[in-house]
């Protein structure tokens, strides 16, 4: 049997074992705890376990690094801003009834040229709303309420990913991640996968280490040392605008740029 057939077969007995409303919970809470809660802690790990190896793989210096005080902060910040989004839709899922779900559960497992077309998508239309929130949440009459709180750290660590002011949580966090697949009336096992990566990117995004090229930590890494460049997160919409370079906003290097 093939994998289609084996994850069809799987979300039969599931669709017979639960109800809607209990399997649409239980993806969300799956999704936070493999996408970001597993690959931040071993991204964490690394530095202890393997310190020459974190290192020699750190983009920023060790002067830079952030303190255990300030590590601990972040994880405890990042853990309940998860817990808060989870405890909404779970909330939401209560009132409306377990025997309804607010996400597509059709018992057809979407091919894979779906999964594909759903992926796409998702990605795109995240990064066209991300790049958009994000520089407005850079202007300054709002990045000092906002925005200010996530680049408290310079040097970025896994779980700063979800290190943000309650409003950009859900305006640059959540929404774009989530909403376009749902407006789109994608399947749940479409969004959970997406939303998946989409949590291990931005932890990987945040990670600080070099070793991983795909997604580019590089470019968020740099962002965070700068302020004043990279907003997007795979880079598109910043070429297309020119703030894929640093001074890119001062007259000398857009000259230099175009020469």
């Amino acid at each position: 049997m093939d994998l289609h057939h084996n994850l069809q077969a799987t979300w039969d007995h599931v669709l017979k074992s639960y109800e809607p409303g209990v399997i649409e919970m239980a993806g969300v809470i799956m999704t936070q705890i493999i996408g970001f809660i597993v690959p931040a802690t071993v991204y964490m790990l690394i530095d202890t376990l393997f310190p020459e190896f974190s290192n020699h793989h750190k983009i920023q210096g060790a002067r830079r690094q952030p303190t255990r005080q300030q590590v601990l902060h972040c994880i405890k910040v990042s853990l309940f801003n998860q817990l808060w989004i989870v405890a909404i839709h779970s909330t939401l899922v209560w009132f409306t009834g377990l025997e309804h779900a607010n996400l597509n559960l059709d018992p057809i497992v979407p091919p894979w040229r779906e999964f594909i077309i759903d992926f796409a998508f998702g990605l795109l239309a995240r990064e066209i709303s991300f790049y958009y929130i994000h520089r407005a949440l850079h202007h300054p009459r709002i990045y000092v309420y906002i925005h200010k709180m996530h680049h408290k750290y310079i040097t970025p660590m896994a779980f700063s990913a979800e290190y943000a002011h309650p409003v950009e949580h859900i305006l640059a966090n959540v929404m774009p991640v989530t909403l376009p697949l749902y407006l789109k009336g994608a399947h749940i096992l479409s969004i959970m996968t997406f939303v998946t990566f989409e949590l291990w990117e931005a932890a990987a995004d945040h990670s600080g280490y070099d070793f991983l090229k795909l997604p580019p930590a590089e470019l968020h890494d740099l962002h965070h040392e700068k302020f004043r460049v990279n907003y997007g997160t795979i880079g598109l919409m910043d070429w297309l605008h020119g703030t894929d370079v640093v001074g890119w906003d001062k007259p000398e290097a857009k000259k230099a740029k175009e020469g």
